[in-house]
């Protein structure tokens, strides 16, 4: 169930929301639902129309569609669903039916799909036949642990996309055993996997705190959403608050997925702890006033960049890419091109830090009626998960 974060609107919500929708009216393409381009100058794009969802729900403008709007827009995102379950965006991709271990390129696409239904309310086309596989708590367990945590970043990304499609398996077409399977299957390799001095995952297998904070935040959301009690919260605290630079940033000149994934972290830190709080207060207004950087000063949308920086301060974000036959990840280095600034995703992905900003301090000027749809499970938090995660002594 998706509730606002406030009652009230601040003027700095208004803004804020006038910033973002402004950046996605512009994106929009033609008059039918949900045809977005992700950046100025694209083409039409699945991640615009995703990620375009996204704001507006976040603001409670999908609110404004009518029922049929909203259909035709669940129906553009079905087409990229195969017969067996499986999102892709290209028809060669939806043709194949590949087994279990040739997944890797389609998780991330499939787990976009299915947030984007979430939001619109709408159920995908067919059952997630793919899934039965891991429907079997052995299975799911070897399938977690078979992934090379040095990344974690990595492979905490492709697990948040098989929970997505299992509870999404389980809400739409009824399959009971996932909350088992998961508990048994899932929990435990994670668990295994966890590493109790810092917090995070993958960080005794070689991930740096950083790529540990990035996979972290991609397994927390599973564990608030399903109610599993979260271990290592104070160290998790210490390692978050060491991740964090000296602009308030978490990435060098400022990224909106690794940025995100700090403010995640500390909101939902000060829910679970008292521990360092006024610290985790302190690295909080930090990171609103950079957030805020990245605003774009004429309200088009939000910068990939600081406005303050230069291309020399930028250090460019891997994007995880998983190729058709091949079993490792590839970095994709990406944003550092000056000639980019704005992507559909920094219009979701700050706002929705700024909401999240706003509930741990609620003195900032920024509440307000966000909404959180924790289905979506960048949405899952301590304070909106559909059940009641707790700090494991």
């Amino acid at each position: 169930m998706t509730t606002p974060m406030f009652d009230d609107e601040t003027p700095g919500y208004r803004r804020i929301k006038e910033t973002s929708l402004c950046f996605v009216r512009g994106m929009k393409l033609g008059e039918r639902p949900g045809r977005y381009r992700k950046e100025p100058g694209g083409e039409e794009s699945f991640y615009g129309s995703y990620h375009a969802a996204h704001v507006l729900d976040l603001f409670g403008e999908l609110q404004a569609f009518s029922p049929d709007d909203l259909d035709e827009w669940a129906d553009y995102i079905c087409d990229g669903q195969s017969e067996n379950g499986l999102f892709a965006r290209s028809p060669e991709m939806r043709a194949q039916r590949p087994d279990i271990d040739g997944l890797e390129p389609y998780w991330h696409v499939t787990r976009g799909h299915l947030w984007a239904l979430r939001v619109l309310d709408r159920a995908p086309r067919y059952r997630m036949r793919f899934i039965e596989p891991l429907l079997d708590a052995g299975a799911l367990y070897r399938w977690v642990k078979k992934y090379n945590w040095s990344n974690s970043w990595a492979a905490g990304n492709q697990v948040l996309a098989c929970a997505t499609v299992l509870q999404a398996q389980r809400d739409w077409f009824g399959a009971d055993t996932v909350d088992s399977v998961l508990e048994h299957g899932m929990y435990p390799a994670l668990e295994e996997l966890f590493d109790r001095t810092t917090g995070y995952w993958g960080t005794q297998f070689g991930a740096d705190l950083p790529n540990g904070l990035f996979g972290t935040i991609h397994v927390t959301p599973i564990y608030f959403q399903q109610g599993w009690p979260l271990g290592g919260v104070q160290r998790n605290v210490d390692s978050t608050l060491a991740c964090q630079l000296a602009d308030g940033s978490f990435w060098p000149g400022g990224s909106d997925c690794p940025d995100f994934d700090g403010a995640y972290m500390m909101s939902n830190l000060a829910e679970l702890t008292d521990y360092r709080r006024d610290d985790l207060r302190m690295a909080a207004r930090r990171y609103l006033e950079h957030a805020l950087m990245h605003e774009d000063p004429d309200g088009f949308g939000w910068r990939l960049h600081r406005r303050d920086s230069t291309p020399d301060q930028w250090k460019a974000r891997p994007h995880w890419i998983w190729r058709p036959g091949q079993a490792d990840v590839v970095a994709e280095l990406r944003d550092e091109d000056p000639a980019r600034t704005h992507i559909m995703l920094g219009s979701w992905f700050y706002p929705l830090s700024i909401a999240l900003i706003a509930h741990l301090l609620r003195d900032t000027g920024y509440e307000g009626p966000y909404r959180l749809n924790p289905m979506s499970l960048h949405g899952s938090n301590v304070f909106s998960s559909n059940r009641s995660p707790t700090e494991k002594p």
